[in-house]
Order: structure tokens, then sequence, then C-alpha cells
């Protein structure tokens, strides 16, 4: 028997509010524990639901790790593309902009803390490094719509292009930091300016 319309809403907002309890709590424990000493029933009492129904949302540990991260990334992007229309007038500045954003809430992330804490993270990185595909994919789709909604005049190739470099220098420099983020978003903008000037001509 499919339910009520009403009745879908109320089930659809409760299943919401429980993953983000859930994602809330997976956070908590890596800033207090780090992830390698959380377990999913740590993750279910946090969030106060049972181990149950945790797997049946998440299926494995795995999964959850993933899905954290990827969440975590969405709240990066939200970041940055609102610094990137920020600047829409100039989009050599908004580069600047939306990249200056990434690195410095990335500076501030719990996750990528835990990441950069060396063995404490090594179940963290690969999710954003060598199985990283879904992160970069998520990025790449948000950076090239808002480049395809600002500038239109760049051609579709150029703005995946030019979305994905991006994307992968960003992650590189998070979690491999070789200098200051504002250091690294000076010599990223310079890499990627001449591609941009002619991608916008």
């Amino acid at each position: 028997m499919t339910p009520a319309p009403g009745r879908q809403r109320y089930v659809d907002r409760a299943r919401v509010a429980m993953r983000e309890s859930i994602l809330r709590a997976v956070e908590e424990l890596i800033r207090d524990r780090g992830w390698e000493a959380t377990r999913m029933a740590d993750v279910a009492d946090r969030a106060g639901v049972s181990r149950q129904t945790l797997y049946q949302l998440y299926g494995s540990r795995d999964a959850l790790a993933q899905a954290y991260v990827l969440s975590e990334t969405e709240l990066f992007l939200g970041t940055v593309v609102d610094a990137v229309r920020g600047r829409a007038d100039d989009p050599l500045a908004a580069i600047e902009a939306g990249l200056d954003a990434f690195l410095t809430g990335a500076a501030d992330s719990v996750m990528v803390k835990a990441i950069l804490q060396g063995h404490a993270g090594d179940e963290l990185l690969p999710l954003v490094t060598t199985q990283g595909l879904p992160v970069i994919q998520v990025a790449e789709r948000a950076l090239t719509d808002v480049i395809a909604e600002l500038w239109p005049q760049i051609q579709a190739d150029d703005a995946r292009l030019f979305a994905g470099s991006i994307v992968r220098l960003a992650i590189s420099h998070v979690t491999a930091p070789t200098g200051t983020p504002d250091a690294t978003v000076k010599d990223i903008v310079r890499l990627l300016t001449p591609f941009a000037v002619q991608a916008l001509s």
C-alpha cells in the first residue's frame, strides 16, 4: 500500500533528519577520538539510533565514512559556489575567491584535520584521493555548472576541463599541503590563468 502524500513527506523528512543526526555523530566522534577508533555502535549511540537502523541506512562502516566525506564535500562546495558567484563580474577574481573559500574551509574542517594527522586519518584519506572519484565527480559537476551559469561563452568541454583541473589541484593541496593557503591560491591561479583567458575569449 502506497503511503498518503502527507505521510510520505513526513517519512522523507524524518529520514533526512536521521541521516543528518548520524553524520553529525560521525563528525563529533572523529573530532573526539578519530575515525580509526570509532565503531558503528559508537555512532549509533551518539546519534540515538539503533545499530540495525544504522546498518539499514548505510550498510557498512566504509559506506558510512564515504557518506560523511561526501557530506563534507558538499558543504565545502556550497561555500565555494557562493564565493564564485560573489565575483561573477571578474572571472579571474572568482577563481581566486573560490579557491580561497575551499582551502580556508578545509583548514577548519574536522575531516581534513583528521586526514592530516597521518596514521589517524589513514582510513579517510583514500576516500578523497585513490578512491576519491565520487568526491571528485560531485565537485566537478558543481563547479562546471556554476561556470556554465555565470560565463556561458565558455565551451562545455573547456568548462569541464577547467573545473576538473581546479578540483584535483585543490584536493592535492589540501591533502598534501606544501605552503600556506594564500600562497597555494596564488600558485593555482597563476597556473590556470592562461587557460581561463583563452576560454573566455
